[in-house]
């Protein structure tokens, strides 16, 4: 008994390590490692993701507020007629040099037309319009009213889950009589 207590007395005074010491610590140390780098990871895959999102979201809210300002200052809705849709739509503004005006979407760009030739992007290249619909709500002897429904996706050409965002837009406006905008 006495000899098993010197062997242990010796093996505590030992300032080294045993191999499953270096295993244990090894094995923390590594998942110590791993939760870290996926904390990272998350932080740059969120704010990857809080980009797309705020690209598709300005990119929305500008496409509305122009379509919606034309709207409003507009004389007539062309097209589509009153009780119908349409994926575009056209409108007489009170500068008949610029008549008439067009919102349409080509190759997944949302665009302007004035005077069939001055072309404006309303979006950029790094989202894409999936889908565009215009409806005329308007009423006989009423100015004109028009629901606006508007889908826009993140460019993901890589199938990546950070940049899979969409969001949906939809408003109804109506034309002032006269098509003048009112004061603020």
């Amino acid at each position: 008994m006495e000899t098993i207590l010197k062997q242990l007395s010796k093996i505590k005074d030992n300032k080294g390590f045993t191999l499953i010491e270096l295993i244990i610590y090894s094995a923390i140390l590594i998942v110590v490692l791993s939760v870290f780098l996926n904390f990272i990871w998350e932080i740059v895959y969120g704010n990857v993701k809080t980009q797309a999102i705020r690209e598709v979201q300005q990119n929305g809210r500008f496409a509305m507020e122009k379509i919606m300002r034309t709207v409003q200052g507009s004389t007539l809705i062309n097209s589509p007629v009153s009780g119908e849709s349409a994926d575009f739509l056209s409108l007489e503004i009170e500068d008949k040099k610029l008549n008439p005006v067009i919102f349409d979407v080509v190759d997944k760009i949302l665009r302007i037309t004035q005077e069939k030739e001055d072309l404006y992007s309303l979006t950029n290249n790094r989202v894409r319009v999936d889908s565009l619909r215009f409806t005329n709500l308007s009423y006989a002897q009423t100015p004109g009213t028009i629901r606006i429904e508007m889908t826009i996706s993140h460019q993901n050409e890589g199938n990546r889950r950070e940049y899979d965002v969409s969001q949906d837009f939809v408003s109804t406006i109506s034309l002032f009589k006269g098509g003048a905008l009112l004061s603020e």
